[in-house]
């Protein structure tokens, strides 16, 4: 399993398919934030699109929930596309942390 490189901010996933059939596909999963790396693996369903990710490794614990779910969603997707356009090999995205609720300033 390859791990991304590690963004300056926000937090970088990574796919890549490892296998399919017809039950499953399977994918190496890296998530990076500026200060963590995580590795796992992530199993799709293809009769109702349920993502499951097992195995994680990495210094930092468990990896944030919102990089998390971003991989996730990304997964989803591919789950909706594959009948049409088969697995994507690779996925690989960044996306910014979610600001906390209500810490956006109103300029008062």
């Amino acid at each position: 399993m390859l791990a991304p490189m590690q963004p300056v901010t926000g937090g970088r996933f990574s796919l890549s398919l490892e296998g399919q059939d017809e039950a499953s596909a399977r994918y190496a999963l890296s998530l990076a934030t500026a200060g963590s790396e995580w590795l796992a693996h992530a199993v799709v369903a293809v009769a109702d699109g349920s993502v499951d990710t097992s195995g994680w490794s990495g210094d930092a614990g468990v990896p944030p929930p919102w990089l998390l779910q971003y991989a996730r969603s990304a997964l989803r997707m591919a789950w909706h596309q594959h009948a049409e356009v088969g697995w994507p090999r690779r996925i690989t995205r960044w996306r910014d942390q979610p600001a906390r609720g209500g810490s956006e300033s109103s300029g008062a």
